[in-house]
């Protein structure tokens, strides 16, 4: 029931022309979806998608047009920054390759070798937390990983906005991408007049 709300708040709302991301609507609208639920936390991701040149070194600028999160510089360098990528190859390694951000500004290229995270290069791009703009360096990208196990001819780039809200501009469309949004329900046994109404209540 609330992919089905989301899905009506996407065409109705969004997937147009100053169709605004409204966080605050989102969350009542799924409280309202039915009298069972009483509480949702809805945390927001930001992707965009491109098409890479798979025939000549190709540089490309991503402009998202809203702030990301970016507390302090370094913010979560350890844990890959606020950035990720799918998968995708390039000219001269047998490795796929993915995208992440040092929290000060800069996009690393990384490989896992065991699980652990390999990079390549430090400095393959930048990105502008201020802005939203994202920039990668030349890449000969020879192919592209499936995403999410489905064939795929494009590269996504998921980020952490700074804000709930999603402002589109310069003939930006937003949607939300219900088939990849994650639902989950927790049975609230904190309810009023049950047994175990202001005892050990743990949020």
């Amino acid at each position: 029931m609330v992919s089905t709300t989301l899905q009506n708040y996407n065409s109705d709302d969004l997937e147009q022309f100053e169709g605004l991301f409204r966080h605050s609507k989102v969350v009542g609208l799924s409280d309202n979806t039915d009298t069972a639920i009483t509480s949702n936390t809805t945390n927001i991701t930001l992707a965009q998608k491109f098409t890479p040149t798979t025939t000549a070194a190709t540089s490309y600028t991503l402009n998202f047009n809203n702030a990301f999160y970016n507390p302090h510089s370094g913010h979560n360098a350890s844990a890959g920054g606020i950035l990720s990528s799918t998968g995708f190859k390039i000219d001269g390694y047998e490795q796929e390759m993915f995208l992440n951000d040092d929290g000060a500004g800069n996009v690393r290229r990384f490989h896992y070798v065991s699980g652990v995270i390999t990079y390549d290069n430090t400095a393959q791009g930048t990105i502008d937390y201020g802005t939203g703009a994202i920039t990668i360096n030349s890449l000969t990208i020879s192919s592209v990983s499936n995403i999410r196990g489905a064939a795929s001819t494009v590269i996504e780039l998921t980020t952490q906005p700074a804000s709930n809200d999603i402002v589109p501009v310069r003939d930006q469309i937003l949607e939300i991408d219900t088939a990849n949004s994650s639902i989950t329900v927790t049975a609230d046994t904190f309810v009023g007049g049950s047994a175990d109404a202001g005892v050990g209540y743990t949020t």
